[in-house]
């Protein structure tokens, strides 16, 4: 990325007009001479490149902000320039895919304050899909109404965490079932066959045959488009898990699983704080869902990392990254 847009771009978070930042190099210059704003707009059309130290200098103020805002939330790095998207799906109804959907975007803005989307893919405009939506724009988190169309041509913001809830219905109508549990297979251009996050998350009780062998059919089909993580959310204490999975053929000691489970919590409620600036309802569920969404980052290459850790090395493109996903 060239000077000039680097520039453009930290003028916006400094908030700094031309004339503004005209005025602050003239304060800096030790020639006595006058930078003029006409100077700073051929720097900023790319005319005259800016100098080297000028963006030294400019990469300092955009990093002291962020010391000075108190941005003390992780940072998060993620595999791409192109923020994350992880679709929370099952062909299974209430395994929890809505609840964990709507957790894991509350910690992206809460805990991590990222820029945070979430798409209730095929839901409608239902009663509770229509609550859902107001839980979360109660936390500023943004949650367009997308067609399927929209939700495969839906591109992320650099930073931005998308999290996208898709349907039951939207599972179902992309894979034909067969009547044998081993010859399900995927419907050509069916949503799932188009449709390619970052990284798939299934939620399933293992303690449920059914469950499970609808979670393996899935699998099975070949019309996830991602790489997949399982996560076992036990009603109850068990410890036929594993055997219910693996009698479907699903190994819980491979890769394809989540090393941890998260319990179903046994209140009805949603778990998530209220407003922007509340807390959360219920701490243990906010452990479970922060640790989960590091696991599901860390699987497909980014990490999470304290903010002192990170600031002081990054480069200005990296702190402007940051900066724009506060």
């Amino acid at each position: 990325m060239n000077n000039s847009i680097l520039l453009k771009r930290a003028m916006k978070v400094l908030n700094l007009s031309g004339v503004a930042l005209a005025e602050k190099v003239t304060a800096l210059r030790e020639d006595d001479k006058r930078t003029a704003p006409e100077t700073i707009s051929r720097w900023l059309t790319g005319t005259n490149q800016p100098d080297p130290f000028l963006m030294g200098w400019i990469s300092e103020l955009v990093r002291s902000k962020l010391r000075s805002n108190g941005n003390d939330a992780p940072i998060v790095r993620y595999p791409n320039s192109s923020g994350l998207i992880i679709g929370v799906t099952n062909a299974k109804g209430g395994v929890g895919t809505t609840t964990v959907a709507m957790n894991l975007a509350a910690i992206a803005k809460k805990s991590l304050r990222a820029k945070t989307t979430i798409i209730f893919a095929d839901c409608g405009k239902t009663t509770q899909s229509e609550k859902c939506r107001e839980d979360m724009s109660d936390l500023f988190i943004n949650s367009p109404e997308l067609t399927p169309d929209e939700v495969v041509a839906y591109q992320p913001k650099a930073g931005e965490v998308v999290i996208v809830d898709v349907s039951t219905a939207l599972v179902k109508d992309s894979i034909d079932w067969a009547s044998s549990p081993t010859e399900e297979t995927a419907i050509p251009d069916s949503f799932l066959c188009k449709f390619q996050p970052d990284i798939y998350l299934i939620p399933v009780d293992l303690d449920g045959y059914f469950d499970v062998k609808t979670t393996a059919s899935v699998l099975n089909s070949g019309a996830l488009q991602a790489p997949v993580q399982i996560l076992h959310r036990p009603r109850g204490m068990s410890l036929t898990f594993a055997d219910t999975a693996m009698k479907c053929g699903l190994d819980v000691s491979s890769d394809v699983f989540c090393p941890f489970f998260i319990p179903q919590s046994v209140s009805p409620e949603f778990h998530f704080p209220r407003s922007v600036i509340g807390g959360w309802q219920n701490q243990e569920q906010e452990h479970y869902h922060y640790q989960l969404f590091e696991h599901l980052l860390n699987f497909v290459g980014g990490e999470i990392t304290e903010a002192t850790d990170g600031i002081e090395d990054m480069s200005l493109a990296e702190l402007l990254d940051l900066a724009e996903s506060r």
